[in-house]
């Protein structure tokens, strides 16, 4: 690609006594630099530093899209010849604008503009298709504010809308709306100089079609005064493909929840003969047995339960995506459920010589209302999680108070482990059903990869959020929220 050719400012008073507007802009600032005599009266300027002090910011989106488009002619080494209306002052002036890339002392991108005068067969209402961006597919027209008479279509407005003139579309700005009342609305607003964007139903000729529009008042190449220019695309395939998106997810979340209900169902099935089946083991092991016979009926009482745990992890999983679990609150002891939980696994962690401790914070409050079944099954979950993947160390519960408003508190408990830790792929999808990192971890552990994705609902449910960090060999800290309300 060329490189743009250094400015040399010493060179620039060759231009000075040139009869033409001459000039530097700089269009990402957007900025001018520099005018001989003929650009400063072009530009109705006294000075080059007044030129330089002139404020270029509200150079239409249009025109910078014009700009760009030669600046990427100019890296390439091209010189670029257009018609330009430009507004020294507020005033429209037609010209014919030579430009060739140049590179300020800094690098910035700048144009040296040379002007030319129109010939004098130069028919000044072309410059509403030079304005109208001829090639978009954008739908572009220009309309009189007084009656909202159509002015300019291009090239794509004319396809949906017929030429300017033409019945029924072409005539006005009213013409083209299925609700007369807006388009009247839109013009007075445009009229008081304030853009309007949305969404509006247009009469095109293939029939009516939903267009996102913009409308703003812009200034009329040709006569210089304010007119209103929309800028209108079609929509309405997209609003279809957007519905019938819609429609597709709800009928998938209809499904899922048919799906959850009937493992809900189900389960609840299954658990009831387990339950007899679980009795019915316990009452003959209370009898005379053989000491044979009492090992298999202890494996398969042990078996039972760990069968009646999975079907529990599904009722509970299933119950929440059917929306049919429901929170009871009851008045509770905070420490009192601390205690009472971990007291249940302090002698798994004795087996395995680790030391479970807890630690609460003076102002949490003690007496609350939550639902202690639900709080004691997050807890258990995620102490017991941390105890069956350390081997050596410690388990440590902390409770802390984030927030206490007199009538609400916000709670958080954090769960610290020394154990075999987590990488940040099995971080990634550790709150996903039946996920457990890895097929090893499964194996040498065992386990169905329900329960924490059980807590993340649950503590969601318990008005708060749940988040894991990890490291490889390094242990682990799951960290928890939950609201809990004053007694009154």
């Amino acid at each position: 690609m060329t490189r743009l050719t250094p400015l040399d400012w010493n060179a620039l008073h060759h231009y000075e006594w040139l009869q033409v507007p001459v000039w530097v802009f700089e269009p990402l600032a957007p900025r001018m630099h520099w005018a001989n005599a003929a650009g400063l009266q072009f530009w109705r300027a006294i000075s080059v530093d007044e030129l330089r002090a002139r404020d270029f910011g509200d150079i239409t989106a249009a025109s910078r899209q014009r700009l760009l488009a030669s600046m990427q002619l100019h890296a390439q080494g091209e010189l670029v010849r257009e018609t330009w209306t430009l507004y020294p002052r507020g005033d429209p002036m037609t010209t014919i604008l030579v430009s060739r890339g140049v590179a300020l002392p800094d690098g910035r991108p700048a144009i040296l503009f040379c002007s030319e005068p129109l010939a004098a067969s130069y028919d000044a209402s072309m410059l509403r298709g030079i304005e109208a961006m001829q090639h978009t597919s954008v739908r572009v027209g220009l309309y009189r504010l007084s009656d909202g008479a159509a002015l300019m279509h291009n090239p794509a407005a004319m396809s949906a809308f017929g030429p300017v003139g033409a019945e029924p579309l072409g005539e006005s700005f009213q013409s083209l709306f299925a609700d007369g009342a807006l388009a009247d609305a839109i013009l007075a607003q445009v009229g008081d100089g304030r853009p309007w964007s949305g969404e509006a139903e247009l009469v095109t000729l293939a029939g009516r079609r939903w267009h996102g529009l913009d409308a703003r008042p812009v200034r009329d190449p040709v006569t210089g005064h304010v007119v209103l220019q929309m800028n209108a695309r079609d929509t309405s395939d997209l609003k279809a493909a957007l519905t019938a998106l819609q429609a597709a997810r709800d009928a998938a979340e209809s499904a899922n929840r048919a799906k959850s209900a009937f493992l809900a169902n189900m389960s609840h099935e299954i658990r009831t003969p387990m339950n007899a089946v679980m009795g019915l083991t316990e009452l003959v092991l209370g009898g005379p047995l053989e000491p044979r016979q009492r090992q298999h009926l202890e494996l398969a009482q042990r078996s039972a339960r760990a069968l009646l745990g999975i079907i529990d992890d599904i009722l509970d999983l299933s119950k929440i995506e059917a929306d049919k679990l429901v929170l009871v609150p009851a008045p509770m002891s905070m420490r009192g459920l601390i205690r009472e939980s971990l007291a249940t696994l302090d002698n798994q962690a004795r087996a395995k010589g680790l030391e479970l401790t807890w630690t609460i914070d003076h102002d949490v409050p003690d007496r609350v209302l939550a639902d202690a079944a639900r709080l004691r099954q997050v807890l258990l979950n995620l102490v017991g999680n941390a105890l069956k993947f350390t081997e050596t160390g410690t388990v440590e519960v902390q409770l802390h108070c984030l927030e206490d408003d007199g009538r609400e508190a916000l709670l958080s408990c954090v769960v610290v482990d020394t154990g075999i830790g987590m990488s940040e792929s099995q971080l990634q999808r550790l709150f996903e059903p039946f996920s457990q990192g890895d097929d090893s971890i499964s194996k040498r552990y065992g386990g169905t990869g329900l329960g924490l994705a059980i807590v993340k609902r649950l503590v969601q449910l318990l008005g708060g959020h749940v988040q894991a960090d990890s490291a490889s060999g390094k242990g682990s800290r799951v960290q928890f929220s939950f609201c809990v309300r004053r007694p009154d």
